[in-house]
């Protein structure tokens, strides 16, 4: 096993006061040349490594950050998000870190706006959200930019303002979404992509798939590709309407967790077709077995989660260096590897 050396072994090595080596370790006081290459040689022969944990104990630092998240209540797919975080904050519930929770309407951007606002105006060091809504996002980021927060997004990624991101890649999702699709139809085939409860001209991630999927199809004949957005009010008789009226759909890819909701209309019309969408929400995951839904990507928001504020929490608490992009793989669910995803 590798020694651990102290400082008085760094001292003796280097023939230099333990004081001396104090100051070059953190950085403080004068030191003159002869002894500053003596510690450092010392240090490299000795492989030193310095214990950041203990170091910020020793400082007595309580870091403060806040996680904006939309709320679980109002789409179920945020739950394991939330579940990620809880189990972060259990982990390092020892340590001087203090890590709030708080929620918005994640369908409605003054919501997020306000609360996220609301939260800049106190003191922390590191701030944690969903950019949901991209201009209400940019709002928020110029702010954290301002304050100099160290600032980490998950499930859309937004801009070079932000200092870590954890999440897909979107645009690829929509092109592997589109692949299988094409795998499950034979053209001539008209698809359409579905939005529900969130209007892409002011959200990145779902532009991000829909750019994705339609590139996919750019150079294949046959496939003819259009665009529905469908609100929170109405929704069953709107899409029932629009079924109704596109008879020749043969095929509808969802770019938000609600796939189920595409189906329980098509079921009630008497029809069926080729759906594919997101998450392993356990309507989904029915629909999935029964073969109404024919895949769903898998976008880990529970991981995304607990990837996203660990790096914020090692980067305070340990000096560790982030990476500004974590791409998670793409993972494929159908109605034959679903059990491994739950259990």
């Amino acid at each position: 096993m590798r020694k651990k050396y102290t400082i008085k072994d760094i001292a003796n090595a280097a023939g230099v006061s333990i004081g001396t080596v104090d100051r070059v370790l953190h950085n403080r006081g004068k030191v003159s040349k002869k002894a500053l290459t003596s510690v450092n040689k010392a240090l490299k022969e000795l492989d030193y490594r310095p214990n950041p944990i203990a170091r910020t104990l020793k400082n007595n630092t309580v870091y403060i950050i806040k996680v904006l998240l939309p709320d679980s209540e109002k789409d179920p797919f945020w739950l394991p998000g939330k579940q990620g975080i809880e189990e972060v904050v259990n982990e390092y519930g020892a340590f001087d870190i203090d890590i709030s929770l708080h929620y918005y309407d994640p369908s409605e951007p003054k919501s997020f706006l306000t609360i996220g606002l609301r939260l800049l105006d106190q003191h922390i060091d590191a701030f944690l959200f969903v950019p949901l809504f991209e201009k209400e996002s940019d709002h928020l980021l110029m702010e954290l930019e301002h304050k100099s927060i160290l600032t980490g997004t998950f499930n859309s990624f937004h801009g070079s303002a932000v200092d870590l991101y954890v999440g897909l890649d979107l645009f690829m999702s929509g092109r592997v979404a589109a692949k299988l699709m094409a795998d499950a139809l034979e053209a001539p085939s008209k698809i359409a992509i579905v939005h529900i409860d969130e209007e892409s001209t002011n959200a990145v991630h779902l532009r991000e798939k829909e750019k994705g999927f339609r590139q996919f199809f750019e150079t294949r004949e046959g496939y003819d590709v259009i665009t529905l957005t469908i609100g929170v009010n109405g929704f069953e008789q709107k899409f029932a309407d629009f079924v109704e009226r596109n008879e020749n759909i043969n095929a509808l890819f969802v770019s938000t967790s609600k796939a189920y909701r595409i189906v329980r209309v098509l079921k009630n019309l008497g029809k069926s077709k080729v759906v594919l969408g997101y998450d392993l929400l356990e309507e989904n995951i029915e629909y999935l077995r029964s073969n109404d839904i024919k895949f769903l990507i898998h976008q880990s928001p529970k991981l995304q989660a607990s990837l996203g504020l660990k790096g914020l929490v090692e980067k305070l608490l340990l000096g560790k260096e982030i990476s500004k992009k974590s791409l998670l793989p793409i993972q494929i669910i159908n109605s034959e590897n679903v059990d491994s995803y739950l259990y």
